[in-house]
Order: structure tokens, then sequence, then C-alpha cells
């Protein structure tokens, strides 16, 4: 992997700059990701006045992780995988029938 398709980037979290490297590529991803950090963390601060930060950052990490837990639990692909490799088979089989 050449260095061009590396990047630093600085993004806050909260009131924290975090620098990071990452894939070109990905960067849009990271800076939504700190955008929807920071959304959520925005409205638990005002929502909750007065805790500590880590209160905070800690809270919107559940809150990611349970969003995150519950569209696996949605969107298991097992299936469609489990057709597809099927479906393959049938089609390797065909082939070597000729």
């Amino acid at each position: 992997m050449a260095n061009s398709d590396k990047l630093v980037i600085t993004l806050m979290l909260g009131r924290q700059p975090q620098q990071i490297h990452i894939l070109r590529e990905q960067e849009e991803v990271y800076r939504n990701a700190a955008r929807l950090i920071n959304e959520k963390l925005s409205r638990y601060e005002s929502a909750y006045p007065n805790q500590a930060t880590e209160r905070y950052m800690s809270i919107v990490l559940l809150d990611l992780a349970v969003q995150m837990l519950q569209l696996k639990d949605r969107e298991d692909v097992k299936p469609i995988f489990d057709t597809l490799e099927s479906l393959t088979s049938e089609i390797e089989d065909s082939l070597g029938e000729k």
C-alpha cells in the first residue's frame, strides 16, 4: 500500500482533537462518524447538564453499540449467502456436466 493511500486527519470528538491515520478513501466515513458522535454528545449534554465529559462519552458509546447490534440482528445476511452458495454450487455442477 503506497503512502499516498494513507492520510492523517484530525477529528474533534467532543472537545478533544483526535489525530488518526486512515486510508484516503475512508475519510468521508470517519468524518461522518465524528459528526454522528458529536451530535449525540450534544444531545446528551443538553438533556443531562452538568455531567462529566467521560459520562457523556460513555453513554454515546453505549448508544452506538446498541444501535450497531440492533442493525446486525435486523440485517442478517446469512440466509442470502447460503442461497448464493447453493446457486453457485448448482451453476458449477451444471458447467462441469458440459
